[in-house]
């Protein structure tokens, strides 16, 4: 069958969902070969707090498009792993702040230079302005896909 004759292959949503998957495999297997048992979504969460420590789970949430069930258990797991830890916040004893601890900054700082990388990597043949444009076409689905959300 030709792209021509499937009309899945004419939707966006195809073209991203399989491109994100491909992606994902691969950054997997970049940060396994260094760091065994810490997902994308992990180590997200280690590089946002890497960036600004003493974070609530729904700024984490924010930055990594997760929702708060899902934030509990990744740090549930960071904490398990001494990769982060959780305290309450003095300011709102109902709330935790989440803080690298000195093994999870260690692993944010081994493993960067190897993202970063593998970035490049994926980048080669891409111009600048052409990265730009993925990144805007890539903003605007995922508004579109928000609004679409709340109809």
């Amino acid at each position: 069958m030709s792209a021509m004759e499937n009309p899945v292959k004419k939707f966006i949503g195809h073209h991203v969902g399989i491109t994100a998957n491909l992606l994902r495999t691969v950054f997997t297997a970049t940060i396994s070969r260094k760091n065994d048992n810490i997902s994308p979504e992990q180590f997200a969460v280690l590089v946002r707090l890497s960036r600004s420590e003493g974070l609530s789970q729904n700024i984490i949430a924010e930055y990594v498009l997760k929702d708060d069930a899902t934030i509990t258990r990744i740090l549930d797991s960071l904490e398990k792993k001494k990769l982060a830890v959780r305290k309450k916040d003095e300011h709102d004893r109902r709330s935790n702040l989440a803080f690298l601890t000195p093994k999870g900054r260690d692993v944010v700082e081994k493993m960067l230079p190897e993202v970063s990388e593998l970035n490049r990597h994926l980048l080669e043949g891409v111009d600048s302005e052409e990265v730009r444009v993925v990144y805007d076409v890539l903003d605007r689905l995922r508004e579109n896909a928000k609004i679409t959300l709340k109809k």
